[in-house]
C-alpha cells in the first residue's frame, strides 16, 4: 500500500511539477494476540534502502526525507487529518518523531481532499515552496499506475538474488508461482468468493495449471502457519520456497518479502489470492518490469475438479 501512495504521489508532483521528497518506508509487526491487526510501534527505513531510486528519478525529480530535512530543516505547510487549522508546530513525520518533523503551518486545508485537486493548490500554493501530506495513503486507478509502475522497483540485489535463486530451484525449467493468502484472511475475507483457498483447493489449481501449460515446478509464496495444510501442500506439489532473511526483524521480513515478489513475478505463470494487495503487487510487478503478459497470471477462483479436461478460454484456467 505504501508503494501504491508513492505512485498517487509521484504523479501529484509531476502535474505540480515539484520535487518529490521520499518518505520512509513505515514497517510494521503483526500483533501478537490477533491475526488482523498490528502493533503501535513502528520501524522506517529509508526509502533507497529498499527501492531503486535512481530508476524512479528517470520519471520525476525525487529526493530523500534525510536529505531534505539535512538541506531544509522543515515543512511551509504540512496538511494533515485534523479538526482545525493550527499555528507552526512540530509533529511525527514519517518517523522523524526525535527530532520531529517543523512544519511553518500545520493545516486541515480548507477543502477536504485537496491532494486530488492539482489545479487549486497550483492556484492558492503556488509561492509555498513545500507542501506536506501526513496520514495519507492514497492510491492511484489502475490507468494512472501503469506508466508509472515501470520506474517503481526494488534495489537491485532483490532482483539478483530472485535470480539466483530461480536459477537454483529451477534450472532454467518453467515454473508456476503461488501466492496463497491464510492467517488474518481467515477472519476478514470469510465472506469473499474463492478469497479463502483450502489446501486441497491450491493443489487443484497448481495440478491444473501445470498440466495445461507444461510446468516443471512450484514455487510457493504463503503467510500460512499451518503445519498440517503447510505439509499436505508439500507432499502434493513439492513446492520451493526462499528462507528467511536475517534473524526475522522486521527489516529481514520486509526483505524477504520483497524478495518473493521478485519470484514470483519472474515465474512463467502465476496463481494469486483474490483482494489480496501482495497479490496486485505482484500482478503489476510481473507486466512493469519483467514484461510478462496480462493471461500469464490471475487469481484463484472455481478451483478445477481434478478429472476436468483442459480446455482452452476457462476464466480461471491459468
Amino acid at each position: 500500500k505504501q508503494r501504491r501512495a508513492l505512485m498517487f504521489y509521484l504523479d501529484l508532483a509531476m502535474q505540480l511539477d515539484r520535487v518529490l521528497v521520499l518518505p520512509r518506508v513505515r514497517l510494521l509487526r503483526r500483533s501478537a494476540s490477533s491475526r488482523v491487526s498490528f502493533e503501535s510501534a513502528a520501524e522506517y527505513v529509508p526509502w533507497a534502502d529498499l527501492f531503486n531510486i535512481s530508476r524512479l528519478g528517470r520519471a520525476h525529480a525525487v529526493v530523500g526525507l534525510d536529505e531534505y530535512v539535512a538541506q531544509h530543516g522543515g515543512v511551509s505547510l504540512l496538511l494533515r487529518r485534523c479538526q482545525t487549522g493550527g499555528p507552526a508546530a512540530e509533529v511525527a513525520f514519517s518517523g522523524l518523531a526525535a527530532p520531529p518533523l517543523p512544519a511553518a503551518r500545520t493545516s486541515c486545508a480548507s477543502q477536504p481532499g485537496l491532494q486530488y485537486q492539482p489545479a487549486v493548490l497550483r492556484k492558492e500554493h503556488a509561492a509555498t515552496p513545500s507542501i506536506a501530506f501526513a496520514e495519507s495513503v492514497d492510491q492511484l486507478g489502475a490507468q494512472r499506475v501503469a506508466p508509472l509502475r515501470p520506474y517503481v522497483r526494488f534495489v537491485d540485489r532483490t532482483y539478483d538474488e530472485a535470480a539466483a535463486f530461480v536459477r537454483g530451484a529451477f534450472a532454467g525449467k518453467p515454473f508456476l508461482a503461488l501466492h496463497w493468502r491464510r492467517t488474518d484472511f481467515h477472519a476478514v475475507r470469510r465472506s469473499h468468493e474463492w478469497a479463502l483457498q483450502s489446501a486441497a483447493d491450491l493443489i487443484k489449481h497448481a495440478r491444473h495449471a501445470m498440466r495445461r501449460h507444461g510446468l516443471a515446478g512450484v514455487y510457493l509464496a504463503t503467510d500460512s502457519d499451518d503445519p498440517a495444510e503447510m505439509a499436505e501442500v508439500q507432499r502434493a506439489l513439492r513446492f520451493a520456497r526462499v528462507r528467511q532473511k536475517g534473524g526475522g526483524s522486521l527489516r529481514d521480513r520486509v526483505e524477504t518479502a520483497n524478495l518473493e515478489i521478485a519470484i514470483c513475478a519472474s515465474a512463467t505463470r502465476f496463481l494469486g489470492t483474490r483482494t489480496s494487495s501482495f497479490t496486485l503487487t505482484i500482478l503489476e510487478e510481473r507486466r512493469a518490469v519483467f514484461g510478462q503478459s496480462e493471461e500469464s497470471g490471475g487469481e484463484m477462483g472455481r478451483p478445477p475438479e481434478e478429472e476436468e479436461a483442459v480446455v482452452e478460454g476457462g476464466k480461471e484456467e491459468l
